[in-house]
């Protein structure tokens, strides 16, 4: 499975990574990633590129990837130059973004909304490897909140 993630920094977008990360792990499964996060601290581009039980290499080109994750929606674009033909974009609209600023406190909380949409979407990961994940971080409780209101 090959996975793209773009966002902005402080979006959460590198924390989403890693609990995929996490849940690849805990399920046997091999992972190999890339980041771009140069001028992220400044509102630049993250970019992190993953597979998930393939290839030698974390570098996914455009064109080839299973799902592209978008925080942002300015990276919209770039990110369907990724997918490939029957790949998949997810994000979350306006309204979900501000619904769960406004409720939980932080945009790096939509970062599980979207978890929970890629859960729908695929047959690798089931609805508790993430929980398993989003339990032991840090304000675990809110990023289940997110990720509840996400399932689909």
């Amino acid at each position: 499975m090959k996975l793209v993630i773009l966002g902005v920094g402080g979006m959460g977008s590198i924390s989403l990574s890693k609990t995929i990360a996490s849940m690849a792990i805990n399920r046997g499964l091999a992972v190999k990633s890339s980041e771009i996060h140069g001028m992220a601290k400044k509102g630049g581009l993250v970019e992190i590129q993953m597979k998930i039980d393939e290839g030698l290499s974390g570098v996914v080109l455009q064109g080839e990837a299973d799902f592209s994750f978008v925080m942002n929606k300015d990276y919209t674009d770039y990110g369907q130059a990724f997918l490939k033909r029957d790949g998949r974009l997810i994000m979350a609209d306006r309204d979900t973004v501000e619904g769960i600023v406004r409720d939980l406190g932080d945009v790096r909380f939509v970062g599980s909304f979207l978890l929970a949409r890629f859960i729908g979407y695929q047959d690798v990961f089931r609805e508790d490897d993430a929980l398993n994940v989003l339990e032991k971080l840090k304000e675990g409780e809110k990023n289940i909140e997110a990720f509840k209101r996400g399932l689909i």
